[in-house]
């Protein structure tokens, strides 16, 4: 397993390559990291895709933002271990579900949206994505609420608001899903 990782995790890659006493051990311990997700991050690796909920429009509610919290969770983890093929992932499984649920109740709530910001650095794909999936005809719904969501992802949804004005296309449903994957 520790060849597979090292291929796609520039972390891993260092870990078990360098000085680290990981090499030695051939043991990374990632005390902080929920082990579901990392589960989840694995099958990832492995498939190169992430499971779909093949009828995410007739998931419970709850459901459905379980499984957005759960792919943003592996984006923040692939992040941390420099694993573009994994966030890249990631980012087209949430694009794709979340253009054929285009109902504001339906996105990503407001607690995933302050995880991304909360987890990942200024211009991140998945902050980009994250305002262009609300920057739409949900603003309004969005705004309503503000308490619960980060100063930042405001001051990112306005300039993208403002880049629309500018008729440039500037929401999820009008961008193919490679604008939010890295170059590998």
């Amino acid at each position: 397993m520790s060849g597979i990782m090292r291929k796609r995790s520039e972390f891993f890659n260092r870990a078990l390559s360098g000085n680290w006493s990981e090499k030695k051990d051939r043991l990374v311990e990632l005390p902080e990291d929920d082990p579901e997700i990392f589960a989840f991050y694995i099958n990832i690796i492995y498939t190169g895709a992430i499971s779909s909920q093949t009828d995410n429009h007739r998931l419970p509610n709850n459901e459905l933002q379980a499984y957005f919290l759960a792919i943003v969770k592996s984006y923040i983890l692939a992040e941390k271990l420099q694993d573009k093929q994994a966030k890249n992932t990631a980012l087209l499984t949430l694009h794709t579900v979340t253009v054929r649920l285009s109902f504001p109740e339906r996105l990503p709530n407001a607690e995933i949206v302050d995880l991304m910001y909360k987890n990942t650095s200024k211009g991140s794909l998945g902050r980009r994505l994250m305002v262009d999936i609300w920057n739409n005809n949900y603003t309004k719904t969005v705004l309503e609420k503000s308490e619960s969501i980060c100063k930042d992802f405001f001051v990112d949804l306005a300039y993208s608001i403002y880049g629309q004005r500018q008729k440039k296309p500037s929401v999820a449903w009008d961008m193919p899903s490679t604008t939010y994957e890295e170059e590998l």
